[in-house]
């Protein structure tokens, strides 16, 4: 455990020497992924559910159309990391699909 304040500037040294340890002993290798923004990991999360339930599907046998909608949630969620997925395009969705102020 490492205490540290950024407000009283104190363990930061520490806090990179550590990272540092991780990097030169090779206990983070290149096939692991490190998610710092918890909005991302949300996403992630939300898109392996998606994925979870295709395979459930396929080995149930489901028809492929319903397994579509689960993948392209699954899409969604990770076009909100990528950037595909914009506020305009999320308004216009709900716009196009919704009766509002009507």
């Amino acid at each position: 455990m490492i205490s540290l304040s950024a407000k009283e500037k104190t363990g930061i040294s520490d806090l990179t020497d550590q990272l540092l340890s991780f990097v030169n002993s090779g206990q983070l290798r290149n096939d692991e992924t490190i998610v710092t923004n918890s909005r991302h990991y949300d996403s992630l999360i939300k898109s392996l559910e998606e994925i979870q339930k295709v395979q459930e599907g396929m080995q149930m046998g489901l028809s492929g159309d319903l397994m579509a909608i689960d993948l392209r949630e699954g899409l969604y969620h990770l076009g909100n990391i990528t950037g595909e997925v914009t506020n305009d395009e999320l308004l216009g969705n709900i716009f196009s699909s919704f009766c509002i102020g009507k």
